[in-house]
C-alpha cells in the first residue's frame, strides 16, 4: 500500500508550502492538483494539441524557497501562477470532461514510497483512501496577502479588492461546482494556517502520518 496525505483547501490556505515542506520532509513524491489545472489551462489557450500528453512535458522542479516550471525549454513560471490561467483553470475545472481527463494524470502519483497530494477534491474524490487527510484553511485577509504577496514576488500588480473578489469568486465556485466540489471530509482533520508556522503544521501532519502508516 502507498501511503497518501491528502490536503485540500481554498485558495491561499497555505496548502501548497504546506504540502511541499512535507513531501521534502518525508521523502515522498507531491502532487499539486491546482498546477496540473493551470497547466491545462496554459496549453488550451495556447491551442496546443493533445493536451494530456503535452501535460506531462512539463517540468516541476522545487523548493521551499524557489520553484520553476519550464515547458519546451521556456520558464513558465509566473505565467502559470498569474491570474489570466488561475482564472481560466477555475472556469476550465468546472467541466466535467476536463476533471476526468485530469484525473487519470493524477492518479498516476500514486508511487512508492508515499505521497503527498494536495488541492480541492484530493480526500473526497482522488484518493479518499487516505488514511491522513487534511483540510487546510486561513481567514479571507490572511488568504487575500499571501495571494497578493505571491503575485508580487512574480512581478505582477496588485488590487487588493480585486483581488479578494476573486477569490470570494472561486470560493464559491469551488464549493458549489456539481463535479467535486471543496468540502471537509468527514475523516478530515481541520487546521487553520492563519496564525500558524509551517514548521508548526508540518510536524502536526508527521505526527499524524506517524500514527496512521
Amino acid at each position: 500500500m502507498v501511503p497518501i496525505v491528502t490536503i485540500d483547501g481554498p485558495s491561499g490556505s497555505g496548502k501548497g508550502t504546506i504540502s511541499k515542506s512535507l513531501a521534502l520532509e518525508l521523502g515522498w513524491n507531491y502532487l499539486d492538483s491546482g498546477l496540473i489545472y493551470r497547466c491545462y489551462a496554459f496549453l488550451h489557450s495556447s491551442k496546443v494539441e493533445n493536451i494530456p500528453n503535452e501535460i506531462e512535458k512539463i517540468q516541476h522542479n522545487y523548493s521551499l524557497e524557489h520553484e520553476s516550471i519550464t515547458y519546451q525549454g521556456k520558464d513558465i513560471t509566473d505565467l502559470i501562477r498569474g491570474s489570466e490561467i488561475t482564472k481560466l483553470s477555475s472556469e476550465l475545472s468546472q467541466k466535467e470532461e476536463v476533471r476526468s481527463r485530469l484525473t487519470m494524470i493524477q492518479e498516476t502519483y500514486r508511487k512508492l514510497p508515499g505521497l503527498v497530494a494536495e488541492g480541492r477534491d484530493m480526500s473526497s474524490k482522488l484518493f479518499p483512501d487516505s488514511l491522513v487527510k487534511i483540510f487546510l484553511t486561513a481567514n479571507l485577509e490572511e488568504r487575500v496577502m499571501r495571494r497578493a504577496n505571491q503575485l508580487r514576488n512574480a512581478g505582477q500588480k496588485v488590487n487588493i479588492s480585486e483581488l479578494k473578489n476573486e477569490i470570494e469568486l472561486r470560493d464559491e465556485r469551488d464549493t458549489k461546482r456539481s463535479h467535486s466540489p471543496l468540502k471537509q471530509t468527514q475523516d478530515s482533520t481541520l487546521i487553520d494556517s492563519s496564525s500558524r508556522t509551517v514548521r508548526e503544521i508540518t510536524n502536526l501532519i508527521i505526527k499524524l502520518v506517524n500514527e496512521k502508516y
